[in-house]
């Protein structure tokens, strides 16, 4: 998946990291300790801006569930937030 329509749009990204792998936030939430209703609201759009300590969890427990997603899909979800997988220096 290359997202590019939905770069700047981390809960368009989320949601499609979620079909894809076939999961929900409860089970993210169950993977990460984060609350299901913040990680809802980041699905929905309602909260945006994630920190990167946040995105991080997110992406290991999507990979976590699934072989489906790629690092390709990780990057679009660091980049949809505005961040980068690596630090700059």
């Amino acid at each position: 998946m290359r997202t590019g329509l939905y770069i700047n749009d981390f809960s368009k990204v989320f949601s499609i990291l979620l079909k894809k792998n076939g999961v929900t936030c409860y089970q993210i939430s169950q993977y990460t300790g984060l609350d299901e209703a913040y990680l809802s609201r980041l699905k929905n759009g309602e909260r945006n801006n994630p920190s990167a300590a946040t995105i991080m969890k997110i992406a290991l427990a999507l990979t976590h569930q699934s072989n489906r997603i790629r690092l390709w899909d990780i990057e679009d979800l660091f980049n949809s937030a505005g961040r980068s997988i690596l630090a700059k220096r």
